[in-house]
């Protein structure tokens, strides 16, 4: 369990919190490899779960308090990944031409 790359991963990001709702699974990206898969169970606007922040030294201001967050219980309580979640590891994003100069780090995929 690698508590420093899940807590880089979870948050905190700018995301709609409608569309967060949708979202099944979270990966953790490293030269556009997938090296950590999460399946969030719930998320936070960080004002509202100040106990629960990745990082304790997040400074609360009117631009960071509504910003998300996310808790895999699965993961926090050392459940090993199903075998949906291990299928990702490993994987190249390559091929999906992702925009990497966008400013907003977090990319939202849609299966078809």
């Amino acid at each position: 369990m690698n508590k420093k790359l899940y807590d880089a991963v979870r948050g905190v990001w700018r995301a709609s919190k409608e569309k967060v709702k949708k979202i099944k699974y979270v990966f953790g990206v490293y030269n556009s490899l997938i090296v950590a898969v999460y399946k969030p169970s719930e998320w936070f606007a960080c004002k509202e779960a100040k106990d629960r922040l990745p990082r304790q030294d997040i400074v609360l201001t009117p631009k960071t308090e509504n910003r998300l967050f996310f808790v895999d219980e699965r993961y926090e309580q050392g459940f090993p990944l199903d075998e949906n979640e291990e299928f990702y590891i490993g994987k190249s994003i390559a091929r999906l031409k992702l925009n990497q100069s966008a400013q907003n780090p977090i990319t939202y995929l849609n299966p078809w």
